[in-house]
């Protein structure tokens, strides 16, 4: 009974109605909402520079010219992040980060400094050498963006990589990470970073057997597996003739959850450093149309308390977006506010028979057995003693 009063409090609709209410009544007490004394993480794009021209990503789109994010610049932003507590930080918004020549002393200057690293990447570029010096930087984790199991499906959704060749990079990842890796406590014992995941778009190309096929292909080099639906990246992307799931047309769900939309989560959350130093509040501003700012000549601080900050909160409590125009019809925060991706994510993982590694340790599925990598060298380790 538990169980399903917790499966129907849960269902996606019914939290999108919830959030939407609160955010009515909460915005007559407090017009910007409850805003924290400091972002929760800061989201760092290394280079809005990519090798991939993937046809539902905005990045091609972008006429913000290619650059680099200086290294000096994001020492400073370490340093204000220790001072202000701040303690997680994401390498990759727009962009491929593997493109940055310094990212492996990025990481390790995050690491230094007690920080939480994650980075993205979309696995092309994954050579020995580079391989080699992430795991030696030790970031917490490594995502790769990756929407088939299949080269053909893999070819025509990631404009035109080989599959087999980021198979080869994260199996490189893998094989190092286990060897060399930093050695970090968990619930089993010690065991190697970063941990590792591979996040997919499903679009109308992700069949039950594309489904079947990604897991059969993904599973052996993975911790965990993320999935959402495109979006129109804030304008940049056409993504309708991608998009694939859910019972209602896609005409009828934009509606629905415009006329039910809860605020974006961002502007309470985190803050974007793009690569020319301008401050941001959004992923997918690929022409800074979002900013609120440049560090440098302004410090977390002040960004995250400057009138820009204080006008965007009070658009995203009254959906009054003359102001910020960009996000009135991103349908980015339409849909994952509510979480979507985690409902769908966890639907596809149960339904192919995945335990993520981190469940099996925090207790979460004490009945599963844990598949991921992690897991699989973990029971190495331990029928070896």
């Amino acid at each position: 009974m538990q169980a399903l009063k917790r499966r129907i409090w849960r269902t996606p609709l019914l939290e999108r109605i919830l959030s939407h209410t609160r955010a009515v009544r909460l915005r007559g007490r407090l017009p910007q909402g409850r805003v924290p004394a400091a972002p929760k993480r800061v989201i760092v794009e290394p280079t809005n520079a990519c090798n991939l021209a993937c046809d539902y990503c905005g990045n091609k789109a972008m006429l913000r010219p290619a650059t680099y994010l200086p290294l000096d610049l994001y020492r400073q932003l370490i340093d204000e992040m220790v001072l202000l507590g701040i303690p997680r930080i994401t390498l990759h918004t727009i962009g491929e980060p593997t493109l940055h020549p310094e990212l492996g002393e990025m990481i390790a200057l995050a690491k230094e400094a007690g920080r939480v690293v994650n980075i993205s990447t979309n696995g092309t570029l994954l050579t020995e050498e580079r391989a080699r010096a992430l795991v030696i930087a030790g970031p917490d984790m490594l995502n790769v963006s990756a929407d088939a199991g299949d080269p053909e499906t893999f070819a025509v959704t990631r404009g035109g990589a080989d599959l087999e060749g980021v198979l080869a990079g994260m199996e490189r990842v893998r094989r190092l990470r286990d060897e060399i890796g930093r050695v970090q406590p968990s619930p089993w014992g010690e065991v190697r970073m970063p941990t590792m995941t591979v996040t997919c778009v499903v679009t109308a190309l992700f069949t039950r057997e594309a489904e079947r096929r990604f897991f059969e292909t993904f599973s052996p080099l993975v911790d965990d597996f993320y999935f959402h639906y495109p979006n129109n990246h804030a304008g940049y992307a056409h993504s309708e003739p991608y998009y694939h799931g859910g019972l209602l047309p896609r005409v009828v769900r934009d509606w629905l959850y415009r006329a039910l939309r809860s605020p974006c989560y961002y502007p309470w959350d985190a803050l974007f450093l793009l690569s020319d130093g301008t401050m941001s509040v959004c992923r997918f501003d690929f022409d800074a149309r979002v900013k609120v700012g440049r560090f440098g000549p302004q410090t977390i601080s002040e960004l995250w308390r400057s009138d820009a900050m204080a006008s965007l909160r009070r658009a995203h409590m009254s959906f009054d977006f003359r102001e910020w125009s960009q996000c009135d019809n991103c349908s980015a925060a339409w849909y994952e506010n509510r979480a979507e991706h985690v409902h769908l994510s966890n639907r596809y993982k149960a339904r192919n028979g995945f335990v993520p590694t981190r469940d099996a340790w925090l207790g979460e599925n004490p009945a599963g057995i844990a598949t991921g990598a992690a897991a699989e060298a973990q029971r190495e380790k331990s029928s070896a003693v």
